[in-house]
């Protein structure tokens, strides 16, 4: 009889606990939107009615300032995905769309740059703008993109950010297209793309010398070639010469580029506490994918690898793609994204 109410008990409990076993909560992938997280993509590349071959690098420019300044002026969180090619679940709560698109206009052919921003929360379009570019107006575009974001947004642009333009871009039109073709073959990293960037922006300073920034990115440029393939002695010298006139500019003195040209020569001579003190302060004054991978590589050099795969991902959230990949991988040196950064590695992996 005490063995029967035993075994009674016993089965009496298991069923209480599978009863309570089928209960649990059913695990399902689900994802909340954030309504200060707004995602850039580029959705059509190109108009088959131009001709143009900067068209591509212009949009690229104009999403990579628009983050930046966003990221940086405001309190929204952008990731400029024009360099991402997966399509997946996003947790953004907006999406501005950059497309190149053919209509027809007075019995021709014209290729618009649409942007347009939509509110995932409810599908509702917040801006849609259409632009015909000619070889003149990129500036003017550009302006009014940034105006027509700050009212859809209800995001007004400090004066900070008003500065910062007037000192990072050219006074004339034309020349915008010249400076993003060479931006564009930096945020590639490559050799090649570095050395073709080198070269538009010399060609750009000697035609336009004004313009500053271009000088100050060209120097950003030829300091990270040397980090990778060392020039020789006569050439560092000039490098040298260039980076020391450049960083004593007052119209540049409150700009971010300025430190990142400080980090990486500092690095580069091993000096790895004065690159840090750089590359933070041109964080507090720019929130960039390019900030980020640099402040990892610092951590890296100090031996610091959990804050540099912070960092990293930091900057690959920021801008996904080959590109920042690249040059977390490549820039200045190599790094192994396995062992530094192993979720990033299986994140991509998962692709």
């Amino acid at each position: 009889m005490v063995f029967f109410l035993l075994s009674l008990g016993i089965c009496v409990a298991l069923v209480a606990f599978s009863s309570l076993d089928t209960r649990l909560p059913m695990s399902k992938s689900r994802i909340l939107l954030n309504p200060r997280d707004i995602d850039i993509n580029m959705v059509n590349k190109n108009c088959n009615s131009w001709s143009s071959p900067y068209q591509l690098s212009y949009a690229i420019g104009v999403g990579d300032l628009v983050a930046t300044s966003l990221n940086t002026f405001s309190t929204f969180m952008v990731h400029d995905k024009i360099n991402y090619n997966i399509d997946e679940p996003s947790s953004s709560g907006k999406t501005l769309s950059i497309a190149f698109v053919n209509q027809r206009q007075y019995r021709a052919q014209q290729c618009f740059m649409s942007v347009k921003l939509v509110d995932n929360a409810d599908g509702s379009t917040m801006l849609d703008k259409r632009y015909v570019i000619t070889n003149g107006n990129q500036l003017a575009i550009q302006n009014d993109l940034l105006e027509s974001l700050s009212k859809a947004l209800n995001q007004p642009w400090p004066q900070r950010m008003q500065e910062t333009l007037q000192q990072i871009l050219p006074h004339r039109g034309a020349l915008l297209t010249n400076f993003y073709q060479a931006h564009d073959y930096l945020l590639h990293g490559d050799d090649k793309s570095l050395n073709r960037a080198s070269e538009l922006l010399g060609e750009i300073v000697q035609s336009s010398p004004e313009f500053t920034y271009a000088r100050a990115e060209k120097a950003l440029v030829d300091i990270v070639r040397h980090s990778q393939h060392p020039l020789d002695e006569k050439q560092l010298a000039a490098l040298n010469t260039e980076i020391d006139n450049i960083v004593t500019l007052p119209e540049l003195n409150n700009l971010s580029i300025i430190y990142q040209i400080k980090a990486v020569s500092a690095l580069v001579k091993g000096k790895t506490d004065e690159s840090y003190q750089a590359i933070n302060t041109g964080i507090d004054l720019e929130i960039s994918w390019l900030n980020y991978v640099l402040l990892g590589k610092i951590y890296e050099m100090k031996g610091m690898n959990r804050e540099a795969a912070d960092a990293y991902l930091t900057a690959f959230n920021l801008r996904p793609g080959a590109n920042t990949l690249y040059w977390i991988e490549n820039g200045i040196f190599q790094t192994s994204v396995p062992y530094v950064v192993p979720y990033l590695d299986k994140f991509l992996a998962s692709e």
